[in-house]
Order: C-alpha cells, then structure tokens, then sequence
C-alpha cells in the first residue's frame, strides 16, 4: 500500500480546523444554556482563526531581495 502524506493545497484552510469549528457551533446550536453556548462559539471561532492562519502560512512567500 502507498504512502502518501497529507498535505494542504496552497490557500486552502486546515480541514482538521474547520471540522473542529463546525462540531462546536453545532454544539452551541444545540444547547440550551446561554453561557455554554457562547463559549462554543467563542471556541468555534478560535478555529477558525487558526484554520486561516495555516492557510495564510502555506502560501507561497515573495523572494527576499538581496541587497
């Protein structure tokens, strides 16, 4: 069986992130306690954040110039 490593595409968000996001709102969406609720989101959007910031660190970087 081949090995493949799992890796981004260039500009695409952490898969692995945005499910984590998704499962908390749905949590949230789900319960019925205000402060639980809004803690979930607050998570979920922690997430989403980091799922953007592995996205914006595998973009390809400008060349330095030598000077």
């Amino acid at each position: 069986m081949l090995r493949q490593s799992i890796r981004s595409t260039t500009g695409e968000p952490s898969f692995f992130y945005l499910i984590m996001a998704e499962s908390c709102f749905q949590r949230a969406a789900g319960t019925r306690r205000p402060d639980v609720r809004g803690a979930l989101r607050e998570i979920g959007r922690h997430y989403l954040a980091k799922a953007n910031d592995v996205a914006s660190s595998l973009e390809p970087q400008p060349p330095a110039t030598a000077h």
